[in-house]
């Protein structure tokens, strides 16, 4: 039996497979069940053994959901489960929940994949780009909100027992918590504050994207919470290149009409992207924002857009025309280019292309005849 939606619940059944429905079986139960047929058939090492995963350089929403996924395993389920991360984590705010949390996470390198009778995935799905899986190990169960890759050349969706996949939610914690809530687990306070932080940044304080069960996930997951702790970890200290890489977004954006374009070359933090693209959408007169740098042999892209402008994945489709891999939902979509290398030529040539995609959305010039080509700088 096979659990599958790409929706919000209640869950529907599968056209090809006819599989489950949320009044036949709630989907705790169905992971329940998933879970303990994977055990009992797994070696004896590995059984009651899962792995928790998520993409790489994980945001509070994945690393909450990573956290509320082993409290249900381990105090619902009695499982013994093993978070794993791959990739380094930068943003001021995502190392300060981990360590002010306390949060166990094992390097995903270092796993060794036949002490697991298998995986799930937290905040994305195996076939995005920037999500990296064992290949020793079945993926058991998947968490997300995201609109999933699309299938091109009659490629499916690779098959997972338990796939639940809602597009109307907010936050990836959302779910998890209510898979906490339907299971009877009581939340303790470090589970409780993890979740929180995933919701809270996720949705911009209850501000966007937000279901009924954004909100409950929000106000009881803030109740339960350590409060001192929550509010240490919204305002870290940030590192000096913070600062400088501010100066190098301010100093390269260009605004056309209700368009910001803020490509910054190269830079130390690939967090910085988000935080700029979010930072700009705030201008007044700003509808949409682009922003975009280069971090290691990849281009890190960030989009957001205000209410009245629309959604934010097509437009990002629309901006990267082909190349690379992207996802989003809502006011909210993140893509990644990979790089042949990371000299300056490539970069530009990269940043060249997103612009002129990015300037062809728009459609027409911008009717102030004083506005350049390469668009106003924010200084002006």
């Amino acid at each position: 039996m096979t659990l599958m939606t790409e929706q919000a619940l209640p869950l529907t059944p599968d056209s090809d497979s006819g599989e489950c429905s949320a009044q036949e079986t709630k989907p705790v139960e169905h992971l329940r069940e998933v879970l303990a047929a994977a055990s009992n058939a797994a070696p004896v090492g590995a059984r009651e053994r899962f792995l928790i995963l998520t993409h790489r350089g994980p945001d509070p929403d994945a690393l909450g959901a990573c956290e509320g996924l082993r409290r249900l395993l381990s105090a619902g389920f009695g499982y013994r489960p093993v978070v794993a991360t791959l990739g380094r984590i930068h943003r001021a705010e995502n190392v300060a929940l981990v360590n002010t949390l306390d949060l166990d996470l094992e390097d995903y390198q270092k796993i060794e994949p036949g002490r697991f009778a298998g995986a799930t995935l937290v905040d994305t799905q195996p076939e995005f780009g920037h999500t990296v899986l064992p290949g020793e190990v079945p993926v058991l169960a998947v968490f997300d909100h995201h609109v999933p890759p699309k299938r091109e050349n009659g490629k499916t969706l690779l098959q997972i027992p338990h796939r639940d996949v809602r597009l109307d939610l907010g936050a990836t914690c959302s779910m998890i918590y209510e898979y906490l809530r339907d299971a009877g687990v009581e939340l303790d306070e470090k589970t409780a504050s993890a979740l929180f932080c995933g919701v809270r940044y996720d949705t911009a304080d209850l501000s966007r994207n937000v279901v009924p069960l954004d909100e409950e996930a929000y106000y009881e997951t803030f109740r339960r919470g350590d409060r001192a702790k929550i509010a240490a970890i919204d305002h870290p200290p940030l590192p000096r290149h913070y600062y400088k890489e501010t100066y190098r977004a301010l100093s390269r954006a260009r605004q056309h009409g209700p368009l910001v374009l803020a490509l910054m070359g190269k830079v130390e933090n690939p967090e910085s992207v988000a935080e700029m693209a979010d930072f700009f959408l705030r201008m007044k007169g700003c509808s949409w924002v682009v922003a975009g740098a280069a971090y290691g042999d990849e281009y890190v892209l960030s989009l957001r857009t205000d209410y009245a402008f629309g959604k934010a994945y097509p437009l990002m489709e629309r901006v990267l025309r082909g190349e690379g891999s992207f996802g989003g939902h809502g006011h909210i979509a993140g893509g990644r280019i990979c790089m042949s290398d990371d000299g300056e030529s490539t970069v530009k040539s990269i940043e060249r292309r997103l612009r002129t995609n990015a300037l062809e959305v728009i459609g027409t010039p911008d009717e102030d005849d004083s506005i350049p080509p390469e668009g106003r700088p924010i200084s002006e």
